[in-house]
Parts: C-alpha cells; structure tokens; sequence
C-alpha cells in the first residue's frame, strides 16, 4: 500500500482532536493530518475568521505547508469541514494532485441547511440546540456564564455557525475525482445526501453509518475500516 497523507478537516466548533479516534484504526501507511481552525485547538489564541472564504483560505494554506513529498493526498472534511474541502478543491487551492476526497454529515453546497437558522437564536437556546445533536458532551446552563467555556467552547461553535451562515456558492465547478460520501439518517437524510451528486463530475459513493450527527465519535473503527478500504482499492 503506498504512503498516504490523510488531511482532516473538523465540524463546526471542533478540532484536530476530533480525528484522534481514527488514528487509532488505521494502519500506519495512513497518516493523519489533522487540522485546526484559528480560535480552535492548538490554535485558540489566533482570531476568529471573518468570513467564510477567509476559512477556506487559510485551510488550503496550512494544508499546504504540510504536504509531504513521496505521499498520496487525501482529503476527509467532516460536517462543516466537508464543505471546506470540497470548497478548496473545487478553487484549485491545492497544490497537490487530491488521490481521494471523503466527506461526511452535512447538505451539499448551495442548498438550504437549516443550521443557518441557528445563528438567529439567542446563546441559551443555541446551546440547547447543539444539545440535541451531540453539540456538547455535558451542558448546564450555568456554563454560558463561565469565561472559560465560552472561550474554550461555545464561542468556536457560534463563530463557525456564523461562518457557514455567511457561505455563498459562487461557482459551478464539479470537481473530477473519487468521493465517499457517509451520512447518518437521522443527521442527513439520504435524500438530502444524494445532492451532492451534482457539485460533482462522476457520482459519488454514499455509505450510511450509524444514525446521528457524531458517527466519528460512536464508530471510529467503522469509519476507519471503511475508510481503510477505499484507500486500498
């Protein structure tokens, strides 16, 4: 099997950690790198972005800086960072030839995501809101008033909902290139799924794992396996 290097893009409000569990399934001529947003992670102490296109931006940038020679690229963008990545392929934003893309747990490019709707409500409700899909492992209300949490965890998420908020698909460039796409039903429906069909040149492969938003939490050797597959073929 040749030497891969597996970029990973994080939902909104996450970050590189969000991958660790793959790690530990792959085998090690698949390697991870994983990325951090500005505001997030490794990167907490960096801005905020302020627009979407700033996002996609430094992603293709710091993915860049970490391309290693004699490896494969492949890509697997995450919920929010699906978008991302089919966002800086579809701009020519890599400098590398992309071997595979894999994208996961959220509404094609272009279409109606009710998450938009999320940036209208007030912290609290918010909060409740992420509750529903796995947003926050624990939440009490009190939290909102802890600068800590806000910093370390609320604010991430908010600020990515903004930025998806703000997305706009300004071209109609259907990128040429193997996807694998995997989705929960009760996240994303399999017909909502299956739009992304057009933002590509040849139809993707759609997988169906688990049931809720947060499949790379409750099946990560799953996930791996599958993953693991692709790669092989």
């Amino acid at each position: 099997m040749d030497k891969i290097q597996l970029f990973c893009i994080p939902y909104a409000g996450g970050n590189a950690e969000a991958f660790d569990g793959l790690k530990k399934y792959l085998p090690q001529e698949i390697e991870i790198t994983a990325l951090d947003y500005a505001g997030h992670g490794a990167r907490s102490q960096e801005d905020f972005y302020p627009t979407f296109d700033d996002m996609a931006s430094d992603m293709a940038r710091q993915l860049n800086g970490c391309l290693k020679p004699d490896y494969k690229t492949v890509i697997f963008g995450y919920s929010m960072g699906s978008v991302v990545a089919y966002e800086i392929i579809a701009r020519g934003l890599v400098k590398a030839e992309v071997k595979r893309l894999f994208l996961a747990a959220h509404e094609a490019p272009g279409e109606y995501w009710s998450s938009v709707e999320y940036t209208k409500l007030d912290d609290l409700a918010f909060a409740h809101k992420l509750m529903e899909f796995g947003g926050f492992d624990k939440f009490q209300d009190r939290f909102l008033d802890n600068r800590h949490f806000r910093r370390m965890f609320f604010e991430p998420i908010r600020q990515d909902y903004r930025l998806i908020a703000d997305y706009k698909r300004k071209h109609d460039i259907r990128p040429d290139i193997p996807v694998t796409f995997f989705y929960a039903p009760d996240d994303v429906s399999r017909e909502d799924a299956v739009k992304w069909t057009s933002r590509f040149a040849a139809e993707p492969e759609y997988i169906e794992i688990g049931r809720n938003h947060f499949f790379i939490k409750e099946y990560p050797e799953e996930l791996a396996g599958l993953i693991e597959e692709r790669l092989k073929m």
